[in-house]
């Protein structure tokens, strides 16, 4: 009988890297990758530094020209896709692209990877609440082409968190332990603070006045010099740059930092951020790190307020050092 083939739906290098991951846990072959790019380019070229990463039995590139209307690429690619049965089939981001093509799927085993503490929120509000095939209007186009828009398989979860099962789906702990073996034998612990940067300003969660005053709260609390990460959506302000001086560089990378540490043999001595996902992942990849996270009170929080405090529940229990901006005395 013939061996059926694997496919991994992707849109983030964080993805990739759990799909890597997933390969290795589940001892899988044939594994075909469809990569669907993005508008910002640094996610588009870590997601190709990944793809590298393993000898896929072929990669799909979808939206790689970045149209305006994308549609008929996408009906072009589950007619493309549907023509055989799938072992395994991995995704994230549910979104309307990802629920049309997975409705229009052969598939035996349905798994949702991390791509950040959305993770959370999918689990919490369309997984539980049995919201997976929730109408929405734009799925209704695709009827037009005679396209289903009901997922009938369970969505299971190859996740870092903590979540229960829900409605006879699995929840298996992905502990990157591939990556752990490959490459952590070699790792020296150097003596930096590598501060994770994120998009807060842009998604509109806090104010420009209150990320710098966190920005300077952290500066002013160690001695040792801060390496400032950006994260990959980031656009790095003429008032951050302000900052560079001997004691603070900031380092573009162009690769997910989990990779970046791992590829350059560094055991990190101290991590600080907000509300990253790259907690969870270097926490097991680095145990013996120094974790920090800058809480935001909700008076702060400017949009999305349930889905901010809900990442912090799951960070929380990591037993993490906490750091907040109305401290008198703050030491790291």
């Amino acid at each position: 009988m013939k061996n059926l083939d694997n496919l991994f739906i992707i849109r983030s290098p964080l993805q990739l890297i759990n799909s890597l991951e997933a390969i290795e846990y589940f001892k899988l072959k044939n594994n075909i990758l469809v990569l669907i790019y993005n508008n910002t380019d640094n996610t588009n070229i870590q997601m190709d530094k990944m793809a590298n990463y393993y000898s896929w039995k072929k990669i799909i590139t979808v939206n790689k020209e970045q149209k305006k209307s994308k549609m008929l690429d996408y009906v072009k690619l589950i007619k493309k896709l549907k023509i055989t049965s799938y072992n395994y089939v991995f995704f994230s981001n549910f979104g309307s692209v990802q629920r049309i093509i997975l409705a229009n799927l052969k598939i035996k085993n349905l798994f949702f990877v991390d791509d950040g503490v959305e993770t959370i929120n999918r689990y919490e509000e369309i997984f539980v609440k049995n919201k997976i095939n929730k109408f929405r209007v734009k799925l209704a186009r695709f009827w037009l082409f005679g396209l289903k828009t009901k997922i009938k398989n369970t969505i299971n979860l190859f996740t870092y968190f903590d979540l229960k099962p829900f409605r006879g789906s699995k929840v298996i702990q992905n502990n990157l332990e591939h990556f752990q073996k490959k490459y952590l034998k070699e790792s020296l612990k150097d003596n930096y603070v590598y501060l994770l940067g994120q998009p807060l300003v842009s998604t509109n969660l806090l104010s420009v006045k209150d990320y710098f005053l966190y920005i300077d709260k952290i500066l002013s609390s160690v001695n040792e010099k801060i390496i400032y990460i950006p994260h990959r959506t980031e656009v790095i302000s003429e008032r951050l740059k302000l900052y560079e001086s001997e004691l603070f560089e900031i380092k573009n990378l162009n690769m997910p930092v989990e990779m970046y540490f791992l590829e350059n043999k560094i055991y990190p001595l101290h991590v600080v951020s907000f509300m990253t996902t790259a907690f969870f992942t270097l926490k097991k990849l680095f145990s013996k790190t120094k974790f920090s996270y800058v809480y935001i009170p909700r008076s702060k929080i400017l949009e999305r307020h349930d889905d901010v405090e809900g990442a912090y529940r799951f960070i929380e229990e990591l037993e993490l050092n906490k750091i907040e901006l109305d401290e008198k005395i703050l030491k790291l």
